[in-house]
C-alpha cells in the first residue's frame, strides 16, 4: 500500500438492499437444505495467474499464462449471475495485480455489485494493500514469524502492516497447514487474539496435493490431531472461522466431492467447485467445502458461524 493509497474504497455501487438477498435466500435455503437441490451459488474468478510472491506449495501462479481481458471478466460475470450465482470471489495468482489498460481489480468489483451480486469477495498475499471495496477481504497468513516464511517468503510484517491499518471492516485470514506451518497454530490464534488483530477471525485450510505429494502434505492420520487441536482451540474462544461441525467433517472425509454449488473460471475456462483434477478431491483439504455441506445438513455449529461471519 503506498501513501497515496486510501486505506479503503468505498463502493461506487451500492451494496444489494438486505430485502432483496433475504427474499432470493429463503427459498435457496429451503431447496439446498430440505429438497438436497445444488443450485449455483459460488462463483469464482481466477483473474491473471501473476504474482508478486513464490510461495512454497503453490503451483497455480506465474505459469506464464494470460490474464483475463476485460470484455471477457465482464461477460463471465454476467453469464454466472444469469445462471444463478449469487456470491463472487476474485482470486489468482495475485489479483491485485491485475491490469486491462486503464482497468483494475476494482473496476472488476465495481461490475459485480452493478451486475447485482450479493457479495464480492477478494482473495490475497496482502503484501499489495488491501484497498478494496469488497465485502470481504481474505489474506493469506500462515503464522508468525519463523513459520510464515516457510511457505511464503519473509513477508510477514509487510503483510501485518496492511492488514492492521488497512481500516477495512472485515478481513478474514487463511491459514494452510502443511508439515512445516502444522506446530504454528496456536501461537497465531493467540496473537491474533492478543494483539487485537483487526480481523474476523482465521479459516484454516489444510495443503491439498493439487500438483502432487511431497513433504507437504499430511495424510488423514496426520491431519486428525491438528483437528483436534483447531477444536480445541475452539472451545478455548480463540478466532477460528471453521465450525466445529465442518472440521469433524473434514477428519472424517465424510462429504461430497466436487460441489456443484461453486464453479470457478480462469482463462482457460470454467471447473466445478476448484481447477485441481479429480483425482485430488480425495485429499481435499480446503475446509471452506466442508462448511458448505455442513451447511446443507443443518449443523448448528454451521449455522451458526455463517450466520457469524457472514
Amino acid at each position: 500500500m503506498t501513501a497515496t493509497e486510501p486505506a479503503l474504497r468505498a463502493p461506487a455501487v451500492p451494496r444489494p438492499p438486505t430485502w432483496r438477498m433475504i427474499r432470493h435466500y429463503v427459498p435457496y435455503a429451503f431447496r439446498y437444505a430440505v429438497l438436497r437441490r445444488a443450485d449455483p451459488l459460488i462463483y469464482g474468478i481466477a483473474v491473471t495467474d501473476q504474482c508478486n510472491l513464490h510461495c512454497k506449495g503453490c503451483t497455480v501462479a506465474n505459469t506464464g499464462r494470460p490474464p483475463l481481458r476485460w470484455d471477457a471478466l465482464v461477460a463471465a460475470m454476467e453469464g454466472a449471475y444469469r445462471r444463478g450465482f449469487r456470491e463472487l470471489y476474485f482470486t489468482g495468482g495475485e489479483p491485485m495485480l491485475w491490469r486491462d489498460g486503464d482497468r483494475r481489480l476494482e473496476d472488476a468489483v465495481t461490475a459485480a455489485r452493478r451486475i447485482g451480486y450479493f457479495h464480492v469477495h477478494v482473495y490475497t498475499n496482502g503484501t499489495r494493500g488491501i484497498a478494496t471495496s469488497a465485502d470481504t477481504v481474505w489474506v493469506s497468513m500462515d503464522g508468525l514469524p519463523g513459520t510464515f516464511e516457510l511457505r511464503r517468503g519473509d513477508h510477514f510484517a509487510e503483510v501485518e502492516h496492511n492488514v492492521r491499518f488497512s481500516g477495512h471492516p472485515r478481513v478474514v485470514v487463511i491459514y494452510v497447514i502443511d508439515r512445516f506451518t502444522a506446530s504454528g497454530v496456536r501461537p497465531f490464534l493467540e496473537w491474533v487474539r492478543d494483539s487485537r488483530f483487526p480481523v474476523r477471525g482465521v479459516m484454516f485450510y489444510f495443503h491439498t496435493p493439487y500438483y502432487g505429494y511431497d513433504e507437504r502434505y499430511l495424510d488423514a492420520g496426520e491431519r486428525s490431531p491438528l483437528i483436534g487441536e483447531l477444536l480445541a482451540c475452539i472451545r478455548d474462544g480463540l478466532p477460528v472461522v471453521n465450525s466445529a461441525a465442518g472440521l469433524k467433517a473434514l477428519r472424517s472425509g465424510r462429504w461430497a466431492r466436487r460441489l456443484p454449488v461453486a464453479s470457478v473460471l480462469d482463462v482457460d475456462g470454467e471447473s466445478v467447485c476448484c481447477r485441481a483434477a479429480d483425482w485430488v478431491c480425495a485429499d481435499c483439504g480446503y475446509a471452506a467445502c466442508t462448511e458448505l455441506t455442513e451447511l446443507q445438513r443443518l449443523r448448528p455449529s454451521t449455522v451458526r458461524n455463517m450466520l457469524r461471519y457472514w
